[in-house]
């Protein structure tokens, strides 16, 4: 099998590491950008979460973008923690709306703790990006986007053992978000959602094939 090729994307002076997956057959297929989780937990772009969904929406004629943050595997810069990643993920965005190859105005996002975080904070940035997936938020940044207007389609989720998060604030806190939005629990998991990938893939496919 050949290995993919990795593409470099300029934000600003730096450059991200990045890696476009095509659904074959499909000519200029929707898109959805991952963001993964925090890299001083080892989160990077080769996460179990964000590569069982990867699989689920190529399959669903989706394509993929797949990235590390600034200071992560190739990307060059220093992970800021929030800082500055917001900024790289709109210039991903930006190089995604005008690729010949994907339909750059039909662009979804999802992101997996850290980068649950980084995916809703660019939802609220850019009308470029059509629909978010949040998985597994951490708390303290979660209960702020409740407050503020988020007009695309969300779809919230958590594991009802998650650690960081019970699962009755979880659910007080999503009931707060703009319409339209999806609230949904995975029964059993926990943050890092060992076993249940294949859940978080059929959520997710289903939900950006109806949103983008």
């Amino acid at each position: 099998m050949l290995k993919k090729p990795f593409i470099n994307i300029k934000s600003g002076d730096i450059e991200i590491e990045a890696l476009l997956d095509l659904p074959p057959g499909e000519s200029r297929p929707p898109c959805v950008l991952f963001c993964h989780p925090d890299p001083k937990h080892g989160g990077s772009m080769d996460n179990n979460v964000l590569e069982k969904v990867n699989k689920s929406l190529l399959k669903n004629s989706i394509a993929t973008l797949r990235f590390n943050f600034r200071g992560v595997g190739n990307s060059s810069g220093e992970f800021s923690g929030g800082k500055f990643e917001g900024t790289d993920i709109i210039s991903i965005v930006e190089f995604l709306s005008t690729h010949i190859l994907v339909d750059g105005s039909r662009l979804g996002i999802f992101g997996y703790s850290f980068g649950a975080w980084m995916a809703l904070e660019a939802t609220l940035a850019t009308t470029k990006i059509k629909s978010v997936v949040s998985v597994a938020c951490p708390q303290r940044w979660y209960s702020t986007f409740g407050t503020v207007e988020m007009v695309q389609p969300k779809l919230l989720i958590s594991g009802d053992r998650d650690h960081d998060f019970p699962h009755g604030h979880f659910k007080f806190l999503s009931g707060r978000f703009t319409e339209p939005r999806q609230i949904e629990t995975i029964t059993g998991a926990d943050h890092f959602f060992h076993g249940y990938e294949d859940i978080l893939g059929r959520l997710t496919a289903k939900f950006f094939l109806g949103t983008i």
